[in-house]
């Protein structure tokens, strides 16, 4: 994306092929980022439903592919040779610092990783004391076992904390009271406390009453279990939140480098030169506005929010806002002055950084190596996925070439 052309001579400067490319790449990166979101937006049968999720995911893992091969092909080589070129000053040459679009990039994939925790530390932490919270009201239940046994993800502190208020509660009526087979076990009891060996042989106790005598819906016991979906529900949501946050990152990302693109294609004074480029553009913007569609899609919106139709409008829209951007400055714009260097160098290397974490991080490791639905999966699909994922880059290498 590195061509900057001077635009001195208007004469040979199209405007209605310019205005053309603007609605072409509007219509590209509309249908792009639409084509995932519409598909879980439509109703089918069951079994339809169930080969559209799977086409949706195999579209997620390409879009992973082309948003990675977007970072190193299409930013990184633009930003380097931007920021060292020839007519800029010192500090950008030998006598100074030639590392700075890489500097720039990871500088950004730091900011991300930094803002991205901060986003969502606050979501984790409401869900931790919510589930502190529900264990204390299982307790003063008499489901202090229960707890303890189902709820084996709250960490050391927060069972530090569960156990104070615990002595608080001194001289309650002891939690396993009651329960047959724990005589051997009364050794154990420190402080109205129930340890390690207790909880087995009380879970097998337990086991075998629900068995016999099946708990009443609505007595006190009966009800850890709907207070413990609605914990993991909670989690759910927290999860759901943390890849929304991934989402509104991603586009940031896609969104800055598609309006500088748009400015240099608007820029683009030869016919033939702003063709090539246009047509290179329309499959970059279609590949990647699947890339994004698919992650909108599987963000679980309701029917009647707005939030994925704004999303993909500003997608579709980005680039067509740089073009606009650019016929309006062709007259005065100089993509080989410095000032123009500079700035593409920087958004090139600020999206590339972006592109790369999100890629990197946020597709390929956590939904791919960390997930463990992936890794149960038949060979088949697991197969499939990575053949997308690598034809997805394929596929922008390629297109690489021209643009």
């Amino acid at each position: 994306m590195s061509d900057n052309s001077t635009v001195s001579d208007l004469e040979d400067y199209n405007l209605s092929l310019h205005i053309g490319g603007l609605f072409a790449n509007m219509a590209a990166s509309a249908m792009g980022v639409l084509l995932p979101v519409l598909f879980v937006y439509t109703t089918f049968s069951a079994e339809t439903t169930s080969k559209i999720q799977s086409v949706i995911q195999t579209m997620r893992t390409f879009g992973s592919g082309v948003i990675l091969a977007t970072a190193f092909i299409h930013m990184l080589p633009s930003a380097f040779g931007n920021l060292s070129d020839p007519s800029l000053p010192p500090i950008f040459q030998e006598e100074g610092y030639t590392g700075w679009a890489g500097l720039i990039a990871m500088l950004s994939a730091l900011l991300l990783h930094l803002l991205e925790f901060v986003a969502t530390q606050r979501f984790f932490d409401h869900a931790k004391e919510l589930k502190l919270k529900k264990a204390i009201q299982l307790q003063q239940q008499g489901g202090r076992v229960h707890a303890l046994d189902r709820l084996q993800d709250i960490d050391g502190s927060d069972k530090k904390e569960l156990d104070e208020a615990d002595s608080l509660e001194e001289g309650r009526k002891n939690p396993v009271a009651g329960v047959t087979g724990l005589e051997e076990a009364d050794a154990c009891l420190h402080m109205g406390h129930v340890h390690g060996g207790e909880i087995l042989l009380v879970n097998k106790s337990n086991q075998h009453r629900q068995h016999s005598h099946p708990e009443k819906p609505d007595s006190p016991n009966g009800t850890l279990s709907g207070e413990l979906d609605d914990l993991h529900l909670e989690e759910e949501r927290q999860e759901r939140r943390s890849r929304t946050i991934g989402t509104y990152i991603l586009e940031f990302g896609i969104a800055l480098h598609s309006v500088i693109i748009g400015v240099t294609l608007a820029t683009t004074i030869t016919t033939s030169d702003f063709v090539s480029l246009l047509i290179a553009l329309l499959f970059h913007q279609f590949f990647e506005g699947v890339a994004l569609g698919g992650r909108i899609a599987s963000l679980g919106f309701s029917r009647k929010s707005l939030s994925p139709w704004l999303l993909s409008a500003w997608f579709a829209c980005s680039t067509p806002l740089g073009i606009a951007i650019g016929i309006g400055i062709r007259s005065t714009y100089d993509g080989a002055s410095v000032t123009a260097l500079i700035v593409q160098g920087v958004f090139d290397s600020c999206s590339a950084g972006i592109l790369l974490y999100t890629a990197l991080v946020q597709l390929m490791a956590t939904e791919i190596n960390a997930n463990k639905a992936f890794r149960e999966s038949s060979l088949h699909h697991r197969v499939t996925q990575f053949i997308a994922l690598w034809l997805g880059a394929a596929a922008m290498a390629v297109v690489g070439k021209w643009a």
